[in-house]
């Protein structure tokens, strides 16, 4: 019995067929789905590992179900398209998905972008203390949730992860390769811009929120979480 189930989301029943019994070979076990309803109903039975999801179904478009997934898991997802536009990319990683392929694509290079992620949300460097609590800021890394003045401050998993490593390690600069390795996985696999992307996005969450930190990008060198100077406080 594999130690990974993988559940796999797409209407065109050819790379459904290659996608399962390529990783079935490779030792994995693989649900298939054709549609999003029936996806979504096995998913509230039983969560897999993984998901592979494509973006474009025939009932719910896969934007649509990552963010339904996002409301109550984290189980890792890797999105599927046929456009290869950055704003599809963008759009999917800022609804929670870990990483996107475009089709076509190689059997070869989904299995080694499964097995990086697998590899990261099984050790994680984060997960080393349950809570810790600096500037005033609390994240509870068990129930994944950051609170600051007793309110929750809404974060997809990708910032959470983001903002959590930049909190703990808010002694250093961290480079994007080494916060691209740390939550994405090997830096090969992936483009550094997601980090931007993502920081960015934490930027205004920390506006928004009011929180007493900002990330500063040191030229050249990085990111930096420091706590706000007396003059920019709110």
């Amino acid at each position: 019995m594999s130690e990974y189930c993988v559940y796999v989301v797409d209407d065109e029943k050819d790379i459904l067929e290659l996608v399962s019994e390529y990783l079935i070979q490779k030792g994995y076990a693989v649900k298939t789905f054709e549609n999003g309803e029936s996806f979504l109903e096995e998913f509230g039975k039983s969560e897999p590992d993984i998901v592979i999801l494509d973006i474009m179904l025939p009932d719910i478009d896969g934007y649509e179900i990552c963010k339904r997934i996002r409301k109550n898991s984290d189980v890792p997802i890797i999105m599927l398209s046929a456009k290869g536009e950055e704003l599809d990319k963008v759009l999917g990683l800022e609804l929670g998905s870990d990483d996107y392929i475009s089709k076509p694509f190689s059997l070869s290079e989904l299995e080694a972008r499964i097995k990086k992620i697998l590899r990261r949300v099984n050790k994680s460097p984060i997960k080393q203390d349950n809570v810790i609590e600096m500037f005033g800021i609390k994240v509870d890394f068990n129930q994944r949730n950051v609170f600051y003045n007793g309110t929750q401050i809404e974060l997809s998993p990708k910032e959470f992860e983001t903002f959590a490593l930049l909190l703990k390690e808010s002694t250093k600069v961290l480079k994007r390769s080494y916060i691209l390795e740390r939550i994405w996985g090997d830096p090969a696999l992936y483009d550094e811009r997601m980090v931007d992307d993502v920081i960015k996005r934490l930027r205004k969450k920390i506006l928004q929120y009011n929180l007493p930190v900002e990330i500063k990008t040191m030229w050249g060198l990085g990111y930096k979480l420091e706590e706000k100077k007396d003059e920019y406080k709110g």
